[in-house]
Parts: structure tokens; sequence; C-alpha cells
């Protein structure tokens, strides 16, 4: 009895494995290339939420490992925060939602979501 439950739970666990390789992220960590192709921004486990650092940038290496998204908290299928502007330094409330694997929505706001702007930022890796 005990080999046949190490087997079934040998069993269960690889399979739940090979699932979580195959089925599609479930959250935005990950490297991200944004809409106009100009800069990569990897995101990763900031404490309990999400944070946003640039990894790459086409045309001025100043902006690499500037933080461009700021304590992301989850609610439901989205995060809110803070985005900033590499160019400008604006600071806006931000929303960022997976539009399914490999596509990511952040959008910014101003005037307490009165005025907004968003894009679709692709999955690297």
């Amino acid at each position: 009895m005990r080999t046949w439950l190490l087997t079934g739970a040998t069993t269960v666990l690889a399979t739940a494995a090979a699932l979580a390789m195959v089925s599609p992220t479930r959250d935005p960590i990950g490297e991200w290339k944004i809409a106009d192709g100009t800069a990569n921004v990897a995101i990763r486990p900031c404490g309990a939420n999400l944070c946003g650092f640039v990894s790459w940038a086409k045309e001025s290496s100043a902006s690499l490992g500037r933080q461009v998204l700021i304590d992301m908290k989850p609610n439901g299928h989205s995060w809110f925060g803070t985005a900033i502007n590499v160019v400008d330094g604006e600071q806006y409330s931000a929303r960022m939602s997976l539009q399914g694997s490999s596509s990511l929505k952040v959008e910014g706001c101003l005037i307490g979501g009165m005025i907004c702007g968003g894009q679709i930022w692709s999955r690297v890796r």
C-alpha cells in the first residue's frame, strides 16, 4: 500500500510539473519589449508586489536599471501601482493586465484617472 501511495504521489507531482511548464504564464513576471521596441522592461517580484526595471535600451544606456514600474499590487487579473516615464520623469498611476501569455497591457493615468494612455508590451521571455 505504501509503495502504491508513493508511486501515485510521484506521478501526480510529475504531471503537475509538466502542466505548469506548458500552461500559459498567468503573471507578468519576465522580460517585456515596450510597444515602440526601443526598450525592454524586466518585471520581477519586489516584496509582495511587482516592480519593473529597464533591462535593455536601444538609444540610451542612461536608462538601464531605472525603475519604471513601482509597487504593482495584484487585484484580480490586474496589477496597480505607479509608472515612471524615463524620458521626462513624470509619474502616473498605473495598471497592467495580461492580454494572453505574450501580451501585457500597460496603462498610465493622470488627474485621478481622468486622462489615461496605454500600450501593449510583448513578452521577450
